[in-house]
This record gives C-alpha cells, sequence and structure tokens, in this order.
C-alpha cells in the first residue's frame, strides 16, 4: 500500500474520530504551552536579573507539570487506542499488515507533533505574555513591560523536543500492544468484562485502615517539622484508601442495594443500580485517580493563595523599622564590647543620606534547645532528639521590647512575655528554662518573626543580663561534638524622617548588603523595602508555580473526565438502544442515564471535598515552613479555592453531560 494512502487513512481516522481526538489535541496544545512558558521564563534574560530565585522555583515546576502533562497525555491515549480497537481489526481483516498500521499510527503521531508544535509555541507564546505580566504582578515588579519577554527560540526548541519525545514514546507504546492483540482479541475486547464483579473485603479492610491513619496523621500533627515528616506518609496512606475503597467499597454497597429486593425491583433503581455495579467495575480505578487529582489541586492552589494572601502580614512581622543595622560579631577582631560604637558609627554614615528618626538599639539572643511539657533545657551532644523536639527561642530584653514595639510592660524578676505556638503553654503557666522557672504572660503570636524556620517563640526577659545568661546556659554542638557558647546579637534600627530620605537612604544601601568599616567591624544592613521584594518574589514565584501546576492538574482532571464520558457514551450506545427495542419509555431510560452520569461525577468531587477537609489542618502546619500562622487568612485561601473549584467542577459536569446524551441519541 502507498504512503500517500496510508496517510489519507491517517487522515480519515483522525477526522473520523474528532470527537475524541479534537480534546486530546487541544490539551495536548494546551499543556506544551505552558511548557514554552515556563521554559521561557526560565531563560528570560529579566527575570533572571530582578527575579534570581524564580528561575529556580519555575524550574521545579517545570519538572513536575511535565510529569503531569506526560501521565494524562498517556491516560488519553490509551482511552482513544481503546476506542479504535475495532477500527484496527476492521483494517486486519481488510488485508492490512501489521507494519502498515503501524505506519498509520505514525503519521499520526508525526502529524500531531508537528501541528501541536506550531499551535504549542503560538500558543505559549501569546499566553506567555499574559503570564510574564502576572508572575511580575505577584512578584510585586512593575517595571516589567511586553518588550521584556521577547519570543525564544530555546523555550520553541525545547517544547518541540519534548512533545516529539512523547509522541515517539506513545507511537512505541500503540505499536506494541497492536502487536500483542490478533483480530479476533481486538474485536471481543469490546464486550469483555461483562461478569459481575466480586466483592472485596480484603481490600475493604485496606482501605479503612489506611484511610483511619491518614486522617489521623492529618488531624494530630502539631508544628511545622512534625507536619514537614508526616505529610507524605498521609498523603501516601489517603492514596492508596481512595483506591482501595473505590473498588470494594462501591461494590459492596451496590451488591446490598441489589440484595434489597424492595428497592432494587424499581424500574429507576434496577437499571441505575445494574448499570453502576457494572460502571464501577472497570471505572473504580480511573474515578479514584480523578478524585486524588482534585484533592491535588484543592491542596496545591489553596495553600499557594493563602502564602500570597498573608504576604503583608509576613513582612510586618519580618522588620518593625524602616531600616535594620546588624552587627556581625562573628567576624574575628569583633566583640560585644564595641558593638554599639559600630553601630552607631554605621548609622552616622546612612544619616548623611537622609535624616533618620526612631533609632532604638535591639538586643537579641538566639537560643536552641530541647523542648518537653513546658520544660527547656540545652542540648546534649549525644542526644537522640526528633526534630519535633527542638525549639527555637528568641529572647530580648523588656527595655528593647518596650522601644521596639512602644509598649509600656513591667516584669517581676522571674516573669517573661511569651509568643510562640506551643500549644501547651498557657498564660500564667511556669516554665523551666535551664536551671530557672518563669512565669508566663503570653503576648500575641505576631510577635515571632517571620524570617526564621521550624518551632519558634519569642521570650521578653527582664533585663539583657537575664538573656545572655540563657545563652551562655543553652550552648549548641557541631557535627563533631564541639561546643559552640551562644552569644547575644547587636542590631540598631531606625525609620526615615520623611519618604525622599527613605529613598535617598535605599539608593546608597551595599548590594550586598554588607557594610565594611574596617576588616572586623562589618555591619549587615537591611530594609523593609528588600524584605518584603524578597518575600514578594519568593511567594509570589510559588503562587505562579502553584497556578501552573494547578492549571497542568486541571486540564488532566478535564481530559480524564471527558474521555471517560465519551468512552461509556460509546459502550452503553447499545445498552440503550437495547432497551428503547423492549420498549422501555425515553423518560425512564433518561432517568437511568441521570443518576449513573451524576454518580460518576459526584464520587470524585465528594472524595476531594473530604480529603482536603481532613487535610487542611497538616497543610496549615505545614505553610508555617513559610511563616504563614494566621487561621483565618488559611480559611479564606483555602476555602476560596474550594469552592470555586466545585463551581468549575459542577459546570463541566454539564458540558460533559450533553456530550454523553448525545453520543447516546446517535
Amino acid at each position: 500500500m502507498t504512503l500517500s494512502m496510508l496517510t489519507k487513512l491517517a487522515a480519515q481516522g483522525i477526522a473520523k474520530r474528532r470527537t475524541i481526538y479534537f480534546p486530546y489535541f487541544l490539551a495536548v496544545v494546551l499543556i506544551m504551552a505552558l511548557e514554552y512558558i515556563m521554559i521561557s521564563l526560565i531563560s528570560n534574560e529579566y527575570v533572571q536579573t530582578r527575579q534570581a530565585e524564580l528561575p529556580t522555583i519555575i524550574m521545579i515546576g517545570a519538572f513536575f507539570s511535565t510529569l503531569l502533562a506526560v501521565i494524562f497525555i498517556l491516560y488519553a491515549n490509551n482511552f482513544i487506542q481503546r476506542q479504535r480497537r475495532m477500527e484496527f481489526a476492521l483494517y486486519t481483516v481488510l488485508g492490512l499488515e501489521g507494519r502498515h498500521i503501524r505506519l498509520i499510527i505514525l503519521i499520526e503521531q508525526v502529524l500531531t507533533w508537528f501541528v501541536g508544535s506550531i499551535l504549542s509555541i503560538g500558543v505559549g507564546y501569546a499566553l506567555g505574555n499574559v503570564m510574564f505580566m502576572l508572575l511580575n504582578r505577584l512578584t510585586q515588579d512593575l517595571g516589567a513591560g511586553l518588550m521584556d519577554y521577547p519570543f525564544s527560540p530555546w523555550a520553541a526548541l525545547g517544547t518541540t523536543t519534548i512533545i516529539a519525545g512523547v509522541m515517539f514514546f506513545i507511537y512505541l507504546l500503540n505499536s506494541i500492544r497492536l502487536a500483542r492483540l490478533n483480530p479476533a482479541e481486538l474485536l471481543s475486547q469490546t464486550h469483555a468484562g461483562e461478569s459481575e464483579p466480586k466483592s472485596r473485603w480484603l481490600v475493604l479492610l485496606i482501605g479503612l485502615i489506611t484511610l483511619a491513619a491518614g486522617y489521623y496523621i492529618a488531624l494530630t500533627t502539631t508544628g511545622v517539622i512534625d507536619a514537614l515528616l508526616k505529610v507524605f506518609v498521609a498523603i501516601f496512606l489517603v492514596v492508596i484508601a481512595t483506591y482501595a475503597l473505590l473498588m470494594s467499597l462501591s461494590i459492596i454497597f451496590l451488591k446490598r442495594l441489589k440484595r434489597n429486593k424492595d428497592y432494587y425491583y424499581q424500574p429507576i433503581h434496577f437499571l441505575s443500580v445494574s448499570g453502576m455495579l457494572y460502571r464501577m467495575k472497570g471505572n473504580a480505578t480511573s474515578l479514584a485517580g480523578i478524585a486524588i487529582l482534585c484533592t491535588g489541586i484543592v491542596l496545591t492552589l489553596g495553600t499557594t493563595l493563602t502564602l500570597y494572601l498573608g504576604m503583608e502580614e509576613q513582612v510586618e512581622q519580618a522588620t518593625s523599622h524602616d531600616f535594620e543595622l546588624e552587627y556581625m560579631g562573628y567576624v574575628e577582631g569583633a566583640s560585644a564590647d564595641k558593638a554599639e560604637t559600630v553601630l552607631n558609627q554605621a548609622l552616622s554614615e546612612f544619616a548623611t543620606y537622609g535624616d533618620v528618626q526612631d533609632v532604638t538599639l535591639a538586643r537579641e539572643g538566639f537560643i536552641t534547645s530541647a523542648y518537653s511539657n513546658k520544660d527547656f533545657r540545652p542540648l546534649e551532644p549525644t542526644s537522640k532528639l526528633q526534630p519535633n523536639d527542638f525549639v527555637y527561642i528568641i529572647g530580648v530584653p523588656l527595655e528593647d521590647f518596650n522601644q521596639l514595639y512602644n509598649q509600656d510592660y513591667d516584669l517581676a524578676k522571674n516573669e517573661v512575655l511569651f509568643a510562640g505556638h506551643l500549644d501547651k503553654i498557657q498564660d500564667s503557666d511556669i516554665v523551666t528554662m535551664g536551671e530557672r522557672e518563669f512565669h508566663v504572660h503570653t503576648i500575641a503570636s505576631s510577635y515571632v518573626p517571620t524570617n526564621y524556620v521550624g518551632q519558634v517563640v519569642y521570650v521578653v526577659f527582664p533585663t539583657i543580663e537575664d538573656v545572655e545568661a540563657l545563652a551562655q546556659a543553652f550552648p549548641t554542638y557541631t557535627r563533631n561534638g564541639e561546643e559552640l557558647i551562644g552569644s547575644v546579637e547587636y542590631s540598631l534600627v531606625f525609620n526615615a524622617a520623611d519618604e525622599e530620605a527613605r529613598d535617598n537612604i535605599e539608593a546608597n544601601l551595599p548590594e550586598d548588603e554588607i557594610l565594611e568599616l574596617s576588616d572586623s567591624d562589618l555591619v549587615r544592613v537591611m530594609s523593609a523595602q528588600q524584605i518584603s521584594k524578597s518575600l514578594y518574589s519568593l511567594n509570589g514565584g510559588f503562587l505562579f508555580l502553584g497556578i501552573i501546576v494547578g492549571v497542568v492538574l486541571m486540564i488532566g482532571t478535564v481530559l480524564m473526565l471527558y474521555f471517560k464520558q465519551v468512552s461509556e457514551g460509546y459502550q452503553d450506545q447499545g445498552k440503550f438502544e437495547i432497551m428503547r427495542k423492549v420498549g422501555l419509555p425515553d423518560k425512564l431510560i433518561r432517568q437511568t442515564i441521570r443518576h449513573q452520569i451524576f454518580w460518576i461525577f459526584a464520587l470524585p468531587i465528594m472524595i476531594a471535598v473530604i480529603h482536603s477537609l481532613f487535610a487542611s489542618k497538616i497543610m496549615f502546619e505545614l505553610l508555617g515552613l513559610l511563616s504563614v500562622k494566621n487561621v483565618s487568612t488559611f480559611v479564606i485561601g483555602y476555602g476560596t479555592v474550594l469552592a470555586i473549584f466545585i463551581v468549575v467542577y459542577l459546570l463541566f459536569y454539564f458540558i460533559t453531560s450533553r456530550v454523553y446524551y448525545r453520543i447516546i441519541k446517535q
């Protein structure tokens, strides 16, 4: 057979199967357009110079989105090939050899690669301009223009290569499947799997145990480090439980309904239950996958949106003044005795650029402790502690605290002000720090700085001597067991007198943040504006990453649901045609179809909502890693994403239901 004839057959096959080919092709173009956008942003000169950490974040997103894209495309291809088995069988009966059919498949993949590459690059570049401006808005960089996002040949080449690799792999996969099947098998597989499914009690037991364990971990985990260690275990258990329960509990429940004669032998229930019983046998696995994807979308977008919504609060907590000068006391030749002198010298230098006010000395001890039951004790070099047992104490003297935050607290000798997220410590409690006991007066957790990772408490002591004594009593150790005695860090914070002074001082800050007054007198210079820019760049990048991954997950979910509806529509055509021929009224047939489609769509979203609600606590704890500790912010961000996703999911339910009805009526 000639190449032109095979090309014609390939083109006709695509045209005939446009109901399933067009969504598949559209999904490939959209996903690969996102690939172009991410590759172009990684190599974009403006992003590299203005947002140095973003290329790394986007690179992580590109890796995961590429992995997800390949999985979704292969999943869609599997559905398409199942629909084409009859077509390939007829080709074989009509005399085409296996090599001819493989060549038809190759031509189809080449056409998909060629047209898909052109459209992906075109859509990617057009959409990339929008995404580039969105990224800069999220990172609070308002100086970027469309000229800063030129066409990227490297992104075009990378996108084309990825599509070629995926299409070639699909060709090999389809060729292997074709070689393993003969015409009789191809013709018979359309009608395979008609026996009634069996109840799987062991699988049900596994599902219940893993679900209970996963939910228990999610609900009982406290603390950032504990959440970081356990979140993947909880996810793994819940994923296993979702598959196990849908494969077992759904069948067991439907068979119980079938045994209820009063319920089952009503026309609508008879058709719906029996139809769902056979549907769940073949679709439980894919429905579980859809439920997991839906949960992933909510978790990804919910947490990243929460992270971004809490930005202003993080910026406020990161610094109390416009500028901070930190004496670098660990440099050789440095000493605490000359810290104030060096800091005042640095202040005088910056004061030449603009008037300063609200100058305050801030002394702080950063202490690593082992915590258990209201007892903070020094670390031992041989102690084997769990990560959740470590608590960092930020100790400050009362004098500095009152000046920094314009407060008027008084403390007795054995009293402290305490801020943190250790739930067991409440107002009026007594805590032990080293060899001393202190009465606790709790203050707002907003005093805990946001630039520390882990379990952190902020403690205000009566005097600087208390802070120094605690730092001396709580040494840390190197990996070699060498003891490092703690010390107090000295900083000077101040505000600019007006906006002009702030801008002038900001313009004269050292590029590497280090002001060198002498070989041993070094001062780290930080500004609220720099900290804000850094936080917005980091968290805006994470939100952008969440949007990209969320969109890929959404496309994958939509693709899976669509192909499921189309595939089942073609499978059910004959069944509903028989129902019409035996005299069943159209109203009853429509009710049966409506019930089955509703539950096929409702199960994944119901499971996703339940999973998302149970996961909310551990996800909130995990956000503490990025200093998000406001519950109301989390509820707003997480809840908004969950509500919007449910609406979008229902909208797609109505769209695909119409496709299913149209196929059934053919």
